[in-house]
């Protein structure tokens, strides 16, 4: 699966951006159920055909049924496939973004740290500096 890359705002990923992947994945998904129930129908009406018209096809009479079994079974497994891997895709990529998710906030957190302590150090140094502006004042008031 491809790397997928979400703009990152003050409050986490694009949300425009994250539903219109989540609204591919879902079409995507749809898509895949779709065919599977297309070629279901198919397989339907293939059935019907073979029972309706008997020898319609270049196959035996004898070996029909398991013809049309063996052409349904590979279908069903196809759709199957086709089912899981959407639904797998779904997963990777909803867990690709809750990662993301988490290494933005743990990179907030470690930044917020940082900030802090560069805050205490400039309160310090600005304290330590008013410190020795007092005493610069009152040595030049005691003369």
């Amino acid at each position: 699966m491809s790397e997928i890359n979400f703009t990152v705002t003050e409050r986490g990923y694009d949300i425009v951006e994250v539903n219109k992947y989540i609204t591919m994945i879902q079409q995507e998904y749809a898509n895949a159920v779709a065919w599977g129930e297309e070629m279901e129908k198919k397989y339907e009406e293939l059935k019907k055909s073979v029972e309706d018209y008997g020898m319609y096809f270049t196959i035996s009479e004898d070996n029909q049924s398991e013809v049309v079994e063996s052409i349904f079974r590979e279908l069903s497994s196809t759709v199957a496939k086709a089912k899981a891997d959407a639904d797998r895709r779904n997963a990777e990529a909803v867990e690709a973004a809750r990662e993301q998710a988490r290494e933005i906030k743990r990179q907030a957190m470690e930044n917020s740290v940082e900030i802090r302590t560069q805050n205490t150090t400039i309160m310090n140094n600005l304290k330590a500096i008013s410190d020795m502006i007092n005493v610069v004042l009152e040595k030049g008031m005691q003369y």
